[in-house]
Order: structure tokens, then C-alpha cells, then sequence
């Protein structure tokens, strides 16, 4: 019998909760704008973590001392007084006219928060990226272990940043660092292909803000248990979806369908995703409902339905609204695996090979990579063509040797191998 070709689910649901967390406090301006920091989410996410001491050159005609400290003061208060906004312009005035000065790192690090609370993604995140190319010594005298692991990861041991950071986390439980530490955390289980251990680690941000922020404390105590696998969680979703808060609805929505859908409640997901569809036709998730439609499809034994669904999108392209979506999900590059899944499933071998190498060609280094080839392997062995097979089957364990399957492809393998041997 031939390894089931499993859809991975990487990043979709955990992405959602990413692109809240840096959005802002509230969401609104956001999402009303649709101002989504898709290439500095990447960034963050997947980018090489750069940090260095050295700040940028001073401007040719810098404010005076007296104007920076007192625009310093002010930033503070503004800050503390959720006047966000007006604390951005002046923490960056800071920075901007005394970048090597004594309130350069924390203006640097005031300027990141207090853009995330106004809903601007995409200055937050360069901030953030300032702030640890040229004030990680900053970071360092607030917390020595965040510093650690920043270091750390910048020389590609996530292990050891994963170890200190945690540590971080236990022992200043009430740094106002926390949150970016818990961020950080994030990233690492992205990377290393852990979405809920991220939706959990995006939890504790929320939890961890130390100005509180209503919005961020129901997400993540909903996130929490979505990443905990309670099963309950979809209705709570469903009646955010419809009461909570204006800005994170459409998120609540999506999520709904979502944990239903993992839950292998089809109706209720299909019933879900046409709410999600109706009620928000110009959200940025309304474009993955057909695809999801599709997967419920296949999931549920429908292969024909869902491969009309999968070749319809192929041909159509995405709406320029969701290019950038469909890029950071990797939507493109589950078209061609749903089609040749569809095709496997139908008993339509020839058809599913073909559809099979289209894929691989096409997203080589994908994360459905692995699940290509091993369906390509069942596609050769469903045409009798063992060798085939076989060979597919060695290229993965030569091409993928911390794939969590290899396992099951080696046993795959051996049972080919003896039933050409057999024959």
C-alpha cells in the first residue's frame, strides 16, 4: 500500500495570527486601510537575523541637546498616554537627530511599539529591523540573555536562541522585552516547521504587552487554546467572528473555518467559509475560500468536485489585492499538488505523474516538496512501473534527510524493492 500523500497545513492559520500580531494594538487602521506588511512579515519571519552596536552617521544639521531631551520627554508621555501617533513622530525625531546619543536605543525601541499601536506594520517592522542592526547593545544592558539569543540566532544556532530566549522569558518576567522575545520565539518555530507551537508563541506576545490592550488579550487567550487543540474553540472563534471587536472579525472568521475544518466537520467548514465569503467580500481572506473549498473536497472523498475547483484557480490569477497573500502562503504552489492529488486519487495515474512533475518543476524547493515526490512514487507504482517508484522514493531520502516521514519512505522503499525483487 502505497504512504498517503498528507497535505501539510504550514502556515496559513499560524500566518494569520503573524500578520495580527504585527499590525498594531487594535488591528482597525490596518484593516481598514489593507495596509498589510507582507514582504517585512517575511522578512521577519524567514530573513537572516542581523544585529550590530554601530548607529547610523548623525545628519549634517542635527537638532540641539536641549531639543532632544525634551522631545524625549514628551515621546515618553505621549507614549504612556496612548497617544501612539504623535509618540512615533517624536521618538523618531529622537533617533533621527541624535542617533549615537544616550536616548537613541530606547527611543529606537519606543518608536517600533508605539508604530505597532497605531497599526503601521510595515514602519514597525523596519523599526524593529533598525533597532537590531544598530542598538542591540541597548538591547544587551535591558537584557543580557535577549542579546544572547539574538546573537545566537544571527549565527544560525536556533537551539541555543531558543534556550535563552525561554530563559529570558522565565527569569524577567516583567521586561517590557518579553513580547519581542516571545516574537523571536516565534520565528524560530517557523522555521522550524512548528505552526502551532508559533500560534502559541504569538499567544504569549499578546499575553505579555505590558500596556494592555483588550483586544490583544482575548487573541491570545483564543489562540492559546486553538494551539492547545481544544475542539470547543471553533464556537468561540464563531462568536468573536460575530460580536468581537470590528478589526479582528474577519480574522475570527477565517479561523473559524479553519479549526472546523481540521476538526474533519465539513459542512460546518463549508457553511463557515461561504460566511466568511459573504460577509467580508473585500477582506484579504476571501481569496483563499475556493482553495479551502477545494482541500474539504478531496478530504472528504470528492476528488472530481475538487479537482474542478483546483484547475479553475490554476487558470484564474489571483486578484491583485491577494497576490501578496497567495505569495507568503504558497498558495500558487498547492494548485498543482491539489490537482495531482486529485488525479492520484481518481485512479488516473499517467494523468497524476504528469501532474506530479509539473509540481516539482514548477516549486522545486516548496514545502509540499516531499509530499510531490511521494505522490509521484504512488502514481509509478499504481502504473506498475516499480523502479520508477523505487527511484523516486531514494531521491527523497537523499534529498531530505531530516524529513520526519523518511521512516515510512524507507519502509515503502523495502516493500518495492521486494515486490520487484518478486517479480
Amino acid at each position: 500500500m502505497a504512504i498517503p500523500v498528507e497535505r501539510r497545513r504550514f502556515g496559513q492559520p499560524a500566518v494569520a495570527a503573524a500578520f495580527v500580531l504585527l499590525a498594531g494594538a487594535s488591528g482597525l487602521t490596518w484593516w481598514i486601510a489593507h495596509r498589510v506588511p507582507v514582504e517585512e512579515t517575511r522578512r521577519f519571519l524567514r530573513a537572516r537575523i542581523e544585529v550590530g552596536e554601530q548607529p547610523p552617521a548623525a545628519p549634517a544639521a542635527p537638532a540641539g541637546r536641549a531639543a532632544v531631551e525634551e522631545r524625549f520627554a514628551t515621546a515618553l508621555g505621549r507614549f504612556a498616554a496612548g497617544h501612539y501617533a504623535e509618540a512615533a513622530r517624536d521618538f523618531a525625531f529622537v533617533v533621527a537627530h541624535d542617533p549615537g546619543g544616550v536616548h537613541a536605543g530606547p527611543a529606537q525601541w519606543n518608536l517600533t511599539r508605539s508604530l505597532l499601536r497605531t497599526g503601521d506594520g510595515r514602519g514597525a517592522l523596519a523599526a524593529l529591523d533598525t533597532l537590531l542592526r544598530h542598538y542591540a547593545g541597548y538591547l544587551g544592558e535591558q537584557s543580557p540573555l535577549l542579546r544572547q539569543g539574538l546573537d545566537e540566532m544571527e549565527q544560525g544556532d536556533l537551539q541555543a536562541a531558543q534556550a535563552s530566549l525561554e530563559r529570558m522569558v522565565e527569569e524577567q518576567s516583567d521586561s517590557e522585552f518579553v513580547p519581542l522575545a516571545h516574537a523571536l520565539l516565534a520565528r524560530i518555530h517557523w522555521t522550524h516547521g512548528e505552526p502551532m507551537e508559533m500560534v502559541r508563541s504569538f499567544a504569549r506576545m499578546f499575553a505579555s504587552v505590558r500596556d494592555r490592550v483588550p483586544e490583544y488579550q482575548v487573541l491570545a487567550k483564543q489562540l492559546e487554546r486553538y494551539a492547545s487543540g481544544d475542539a470547543q474553540v471553533a464556537e468561540t472563534f464563531n462568536r468573536l467572528a460575530r460580536e468581537g471587536p470590528q478589526g479582528f472579525r474577519d480574522i475570527y472568521q477565517y479561523l473559524t473555518a479553519r479549526s472546523l475544518l481540521e476538526q474533519d466537520k465539513f459542512d460546518a467548514t463549508r457553511q463557515a467559509l461561504e460566511e466568511l465569503r459573504q460577509r467580508f467580500p473585500d477582506g484579504d481572506f476571501t481569496h483563499i475560500v475556493d482553495l479551502e473549498h477545494a482541500w474539504n473536497f478531496l478530504r472528504n472523498g470528492q476528488a472530481a468536485e475538487a479537482l474542478a475547483i483546483f484547475e479553475r484557480l490554476e487558470q484564474t490569477p489571483a486578484p491583485p489585492a491577494a497576490q501578496a497573500f497567495d505569495e507568503f502562503f504558497d498558495l500558487r504552489a498547492e494548485l498543482p499538488l491539489g490537482i495531482a492529488r486529485c488525479r492520484l486519487a481518481l485512479g488516473q495515474y499517467a494523468e497524476a505523474v504528469a501532474a506530479f512533475d509539473l509540481a516539482i518543476a514548477a516549486n522545486p524547493r516548496s514545502v509540499y516538496a516531499v509530499e510531490n515526490r511521494l505522490g509521484m512514487a504512488s502514481a509509478y507504482e499504481g502504473l506498475g512501473q516499480l523502479d520508477r517508484a523505487a527511484e523516486v522514493l531514494r531521491q527523497i531520502i537523499a534529498d531530505h534527510p531530516d524529513e520526519p516521514q523518511l521512516w515510512a519512505v524507507r519502509q515503502q522503499l523495502q516493500r518495492l524493492e521486494g515486490l520487484a525483487a518478486a517479480n
